[in-house]
């Protein structure tokens, strides 16, 4: 007489539905370690020097379409044979503008910054506002992106934790070619902005 096995044995559909699960929630962890990593503050430290050697000094004032100029020289200068484009530029506010990836999708932000003259005569710029259409993203997404990805200039350093970007002007010619210090900015009407030129002395 044969005795008769009890109980259940796995179905092929069983099989199926807990490999899906797994995939579910391999996605979902690399997804929110994607999310965490992306999130956690960067810090871009800028790796030119001022100069150190006697300058001759030059006060010049300009004005938002002259400074624009400036900036668009030296960005473009920075953006020589790369694919990725930014562009800085000053109104109301000083303002980064761009485009940035969210899930995969290219998407335009204008990132708006408080300008403020250090000690130094160099300028710390801090974010206040993120315009990317109707999508939440944080400030710190969106500079994170900037500091790994952007060619930005050696004088240019970025804190993605305090939301601050720093230009060391000082130190644009490191240490051996012209250089400037801001010494007023002023970010209304037309705009006065005054700048030394610091002129190293061979």
């Amino acid at each position: 007489m044969q005795m008769q096995r009890h109980g259940t044995q796995p179905t092929p559909r069983n099989g199926w539905k807990l490999g899906f699960l797994t995939l579910l929630a391999v996605i979902v962890v690399g997804f929110l370690v994607t999310i965490f990593l992306a999130m956690r503050p960067v810090k871009v430290a800028a790796t030119a020097q001022p100069a150190t050697t006697a300058t001759t000094k030059i006060n010049v004032t300009l004005n938002k379409q002259q400074v624009n100029a400036l900036a668009d020289y030296y960005v473009n200068k920075s953006l020589t044979n790369q694919s990725m484009k930014y562009r800085f530029q000053v109104a109301d506010h000083a303002m980064l503008t761009g485009s940035t990836q969210v899930l995969g999708a290219h998407v335009n932000f204008s990132l708006m910054f408080q300008p403020t003259v250090l000690p130094s005569g160099d300028v710390k710029l801090t974010a206040q506002k993120l315009s990317i259409g109707a999508l939440p993203v944080p400030v710190s997404f969106v500079m994170n992106y900037i500091a790994k990805n952007y060619p930005l200039p050696k004088w240019v350093a970025v804190d993605s934790g305090k939301h601050t970007v720093t230009l060391h002007l000082t130190a644009i010619g490191n240490g051996k070619k012209l250089s400037y210090a801001a010494k007023t900015i002023d970010l209304s009407g037309k705009g006065k902005f005054v700048f030394q030129a610091r002129i190293p002395q061979n």
